[in-house]
């Protein structure tokens, strides 16, 4: 059975997961986080070659850190997440194997444009309510507009999202995670 992305409660969990994390996140986040949850990683591998290029190459360059979570799941089911580059390098990660990990996960199919509209739509839904008064709902509507008029693209995060969190990390699937190592074996982290 798959996941009822139109289901308010599901949505709920998964963004207030995200917002107890990332309390500045705005509108374009919870776009960014309902498309990686719904279609997965593909929109980001145009080339497996360059792909690993650029992730070797980001890896290298960032400094490892502990003290972030080295995977928060961006699906209800926990099924796929993002793993965090700085937790994964503090604990000696290796990019060859994620890679991999990176690119098999892209040929799954994950969910449908469809789905992410309707995740979309009630979304939208739920900040009409008020239920979250951290985003503004002319925010959310000139977002709409925009994605519906672009035909739901993949977009970046915001910039108030990027300047504060900084982040890096690559989607993977749930059942690569404990194939990199002990180093996750009893940890907790977002969307379980």
């Amino acid at each position: 059975m798959g996941i009822d992305w139109g289901s308010p409660s599901v949505l709920v969990c998964l963004i207030d997961a995200h917002l107890s994390r990332y309390p500045l996140m705005r509108p374009q986040d919870v776009y960014k986080l309902l498309y990686q949850g719904v279609l997965g990683p593909k929109h980001a591998i145009s080339s497996p070659e360059e792909f690993d290029v650029q992730l070797r190459e980001e890896y290298a360059a960032l400094l490892a850190n502990q003290c972030e979570p080295v995977w928060e799941g961006v699906r209800p089911d926990g099924a796929l997440g993002r793993l965090n580059l700085r937790p994964f390098k503090a604990r000696s990660g290796s990019p060859a194997a994620l890679s991999h990990a990176c690119l098999v996960t892209a040929r799954r199919a994950w969910g449908t444009p469809e789905h992410l509209r309707e995740a979309w739509a009630t979304f939208v839904s739920l900040c009409r309510a008020r239920r979250w008064k951290t985003f503004s709902l002319p925010q959310v509507l000139a977002l709409t507009a925009k994605v519906e008029e672009q035909g739901y693209p993949a977009l970046h995060h915001s910039r108030e999202y990027a300047k504060a969190y900084r982040p890096a990390y690559r989607l993977v699937g749930r059942e690569w995670i404990d194939l990199f190592g002990s180093w996750y074996l009893g940890r907790r982290s977002l969307g379980e």
